[in-house]
C-alpha cells in the first residue's frame, strides 16, 4: 500500500513538473463554474442568437464521474472548475478562456450536427479518428462566421511533433494541425489528414468526417502503433468527450436537439397514425406544437442546511405523445349530464347578480331615495346632492387556472377496490374540466409531470393558456402515460412560471396526485416534502393559490404540511373525482 502511494506521488510530481513534456502547464488560480455560468450563457446567446442550456456536472446520467465537458440531451455540461495555466512559461490561458472555449466548441456541435453518426461496424480507433475530424469540421464552420474563435481554440492545443509514443499523441497532433495552419508537423500521416481536410469541397456535408476519418484510420495502421482507448486523453482541455456525435445516447438526436430541428416536425411524425385517420389534423398539430422545447434549471430547498441549492434541478419540457382521440370522445359521451350540470353552475358563477353603484350624476336609473333627500334639501334651502342616479354593473371574472397532473409510474396502479387506475381518473378529470371551463371562457392550462432524479424532471404541456381547446389538446390528454417518480417541488415552480406570465387578477394552481413527493435519487421523503412546501410558499408569494386533490388515503399525514390545512382534499370515493375537481374549482373561483 505504501509503495503504491509513493509511486503515485512520484508520478504526480513528474506530471506537474514544468520540465516534463507531458505537463499541461504551470497551474494558477482556480475559476469556478458558478461564477461564470451567467457570462457563458450571455456569450453563447450573443454568438448564435439563440438560447443554450449550460450546467455544471460531475456525473453523467449513468452516474459515472466525468472530468471533461460533455453534451447530453442537448445540455452543455461543464466541469466544476478550471485552473489558469501557462504553457512553457510564456503562453498564459485563463480558466475563463477554457470555459469560453469549451462552451463555444459544444455550441458548434449543436449548431452544425443535425444527425448522429452510427457506430455500427466501427472499431474504437475509427470512432476516435472520425471524432477528431468532426471536431475540426464544426470548428472550421464556426470560425468562418466568427474568426476570433480560432485564436481562442488554437491557443489551448499543446500537442507537439515530439509526442509520438501512442496513437492518442498522433490524434492530438492531427487535431492541432487541422485548426492551426501555422503548426508545423512533418509526419506523413498528419500531413495526409490536413490535405484531405483542406481539399474537402463542402464541410457542411455531415458525412465528410466519416469519409476522411476512415481513410486516416486505415493508413495509420502502417505505423503499427496500438490504440489504447483507456489511456487516450485529448490534450485540448476544452474538447468534449464526443458522446454527442454517436447513437449510443438514450434518445435520438433528431428529437432531443432543440436548436436544429423543430419539435413540430417531430410531433407530426409521432402523430402519423392519428393523422392517417384524420388527415386534416396534420396542419393543426403543427400549429399547436412549440418549435423549441426548452430546458430549465430550478433551485431546491434543503431543509437540513436551511438553504436553496441553486440550479439544482434540471427540468425539460417534453413533447406530449398524442393518443387516440376516441378515448376523449368516449369520456365526453359518457358524462354529458355531468358536463351540462357543471357548465350551468360555472355560468351562474360567471354571470353572478349585477351590483349597483349609487351616488352618480349620470347613470341608468333614478335613485328614488336620493332624489327625495335632494328635494327635501331644496325645500329647506340647503344645497342638494346632485348625485341621484344609479348604474348597474355586471361582475366580471378575472381568473387563470392551471391543472397540474402527477403522471408518475404509481398513477398506473388501480385504485383499491376500483377498476380504474389513478391515471385514467386524472385523464377523465382533465377532459371534463376542459369541457366545462372552455364554456365560460376562463383562461386555463393542463400540464403533467414526472421525474427520474433531479437531473431529469419531465414536464408536458398538454394544453397551454395560449392554445385552443380542440382535438389536438384532446389527443394529448388521451396519450398521457405514467412514468418515473414525483418531484413535486420542481413541477410547482415551473407551473408558477407559467401562471406568472398571466395577467389575471386571480391565479389558481390545482394539482391531482396519488401520493407524496418521491424520486429515484433520494430516500429521504422529508427532504422532498419540505421542498414541495417551499415551492408552494413561493407560489403564494407570487399571488398564486395552490390546491391539492389527492387520491392517497394516507395523504392526511403529509399533504396539509405541504399545501396548508385548507388547501387540499383527499378524495375517498374516487369515482367522484371528475365532479370533485369541478366543484372545487367552482368554489375557489368565486
Amino acid at each position: 500500500m505504501i509503495s503504491a502511494f509513493n509511486r503515485l506521488a512520484s508520478e504526480l510530481k513528474n506530471y506537474l513538473s514544468p520540465t516534463t513534456k507531458t505537463a499541461p502547464a504551470m497551474i494558477g488560480e482556480k475559476v469556478q463554474f458558478a461564477d461564470v455560468q451567467r457570462r457563458l450563457t450571455i456569450y453563447l446567446r450573443a454568438l448564435w442568437e439563440c438560447e443554450f442550456a449550460i450546467k455544471q456536472a460531475e456525473i453523467d446520467d449513468l452516474g459515472n464521474w466525468v472530468g471533461r465537458p460533455f453534451i447530453e440531451y442537448s445540455v452543455i455540461n461543464l466541469p466544476q472548475s478550471y485552473y489558469d495555466f501557462a504553457l512553457d512559461g510564456i503562453q498564459h490561458v485563463t480558466g475563463m478562456e477554457i470555459y469560453r472555449a469549451a462552451a463555444a466548441h459544444a455550441a458548434a456541435h449543436l449548431m452544425h450536427r443535425k444527425i448522429q453518426l452510427s457506430e455500427h461496424s466501427l472499431n474504437k480507433w475509427q470512432i476516435a479518428t472520425i471524432s477528431v475530424i468532426e471536431d475540426a469540421r464544426v470548428e472550421t464552420l464556426s470560425i468562418r462566421r466568427f474568426p476570433g474563435l480560432k485564436h481562442l481554440w488554437a491557443a489551448q492545443h499543446i500537442a507537439n511533433p515530439q509526442d509520438n509514443k501512442t496513437a492518442g499523441d498522433y490524434l492530438n497532433r492531427l487535431a492541432r494541425s487541422l485548426l492551426d495552419e501555422g503548426f508545423q508537423d512533418d509526419d506523413l500521416w498528419v500531413k495526409q489528414g490536413r490535405e484531405l481536410f483542406n481539399s474537402a469541397e463542402d464541410l457542411t456535408d455531415e458525412q465528410i468526417s466519416r469519409s476522411i476519418g476512415l481513410i486516416l484510420a486505415d493508413t495509420f495502421l502502417e505505423k503499427q502503433i496500438q490504440f489504447d482507448v483507456q489511456s487516450y486523453k485529448q490534450s485540448a482541455l476544452y474538447h468534449d468527450d464526443n458522446r454527442y456525435l454517436w447513437k449510443s445516447q438514450k434518445a435520438p438526436l433528431e428529437i432531443i436537439n432543440p436548436y436544429l430541428r423543430s419539435h413540430a416536425a417531430v410531433g407530426i411524425e409521432e402523430s402519423e397514425k392519428y393523422t392517417k385517420e384524420r388527415p386534416n389534423q396534420k396542419l393543426e398539430l403543427a400549429k399547436g406544437l412549440k418549435s423549441v422545447s426548452e430546458t430549465y434549471f430550478y433551485p431546491e430547498w434543503n431543509y437540513r442546511t436551511r438553504t436553496e441549492d441553486q440550479s439544482w434541478v434540471t427540468l425539460r419540457e417534453k413533447l406530449p405523445v398524442p393518443g387516440d382521440i376516441k378515448i376523449a370522445e368516449k369520456i365526453i359521451a359518457e358524462n354529458k349530464h355531468l358536463i351540462a350540470r357543471m357548465k350551468t353552475l360555472l355560468r351562474a358563477i360567471r354571470d353572478g347578480a349585477p351590483y349597483r353603484i349609487r351616488k352618480l350624476e349620470e347613470g341608468d336609473e333614478l335613485d328614488i331615495n336620493a332624489a327625495i333627500r335632494a328635494r327635501v334639501n331644496i325645500r329647506l334651502g340647503e344645497q342638494p346632492d346632485s348625485r341621484v342616479m344609479i348604474r348597474s354593473v355586471q361582475k366580471t371574472r378575472d381568473i387563470s387556472v392551471l391543472l397540474l397532473l402527477d403522471i408518475s409510474r404509481s398513477m398506473n396502479n388501480k385504485i383499491r377496490e376500483h377498476e380504474h387506475t389513478a391515471l385514467e381518473l386524472a385523464q377523465q378529470s382533465s377532459i371534463l374540466f376542459a369541457e366545462a371551463i372552455s364554456s365560460v371562457g376562463d383562461p386555463f392550462a393542463i400540464h403533467g409531470f414526472c421525474s427520474d432524479s433531479r437531473h431529469f424532471v419531465e414536464y408536458f404541456c398538454l394544453k397551454d393558456f395560449d392554445q385552443p381547446y380542440d382535438d389536438v389538446s384532446k389527443t394529448r390528454i388521451s396519450g398521457i402515460a405514467g412514468h418515473h417518480g414525483t418531484r413535486m417541488g420542481a413541477a410547482i415552480r415551473h407551473a408558477t412560471h407559467y401562471l406568472n406570465n398571466q395577467n389575471s387578477g386571480k391565479k389558481l394552481l390545482l394539482m391531482i396526485t396519488d401520493g407524496e413527493p418521491a424520486d429515484t435519487d433520494t430516500t429521504d421523503r422529508t427532504y422532498l416534502r419540505n421542498d414541495a412546501k417551499k415551492s408552494v410558499e413561493d407560489a403564494r408569494r407570487n399571488g398564486i393559490q395552490t390546491y391539492c386533490i389527492s387520491l392517497d388515503r394516507e395523504a392526511d399525514r403529509y399533504v396539509s404540511r405541504i399545501f396548508g390545512a385548507k388547501n387540499y382534499q383527499v378524495v375517498d370515493h374516487v369515482k367522484c373525482l371528475p365532479e370533485k375537481v369541478l366543484l372545487i374549482y367552482a368554489g375557489l373561483a368565486r
